[in-house]
């Protein structure tokens, strides 16, 4: 397995519907030797977001730093600095940050979701 310097990860604009002020890298996957799953580390600006969406995939993050919520169904969640957070398969949910820092996770999905 090989190791990632994260001062050396390449960052992309997420661009689809919905989004705003948010990157995305590619971090460990079926290319690095992780057959079935895919980390990617996803950043979000002060006043941005993810869109609302559903997959039928789960998710599980690992906040990085900085503050935001998750909105899951009807509940929405603070989450900060070393917090885990799991979104099930079929759900709603949104990711936020109406901070005045960057919001930055990891999230863990299958292959599939990558």
């Amino acid at each position: 397995m090989p190791v990632v310097s994260y001062k050396g990860i390449s960052r992309s604009e997420v661009r689809m519907d919905g989004v705003s002020l948010t990157t995305k890298a590619a971090v460990i996957g079926p290319d690095e030797g992780w057959g079935e799953n895919a980390m990617r580390v996803f950043r979000i600006a002060p006043g941005g977001n993810t869109p609302s969406h559903q997959h039928d995939w789960e998710h599980v993050n690992h906040v990085i730093s900085g503050k935001g919520t998750l909105t899951i169904g009807d509940e929405t969640f603070e989450l900060s600095e070393k917090d885990f957070a799991f979104v099930p398969p079929n759900t709603m949910h949104q990711f936020r940050n109406p901070n005045d820092e960057d919001f930055e996770f990891i999230c863990i999905v299958p292959k599939r979701g990558a």
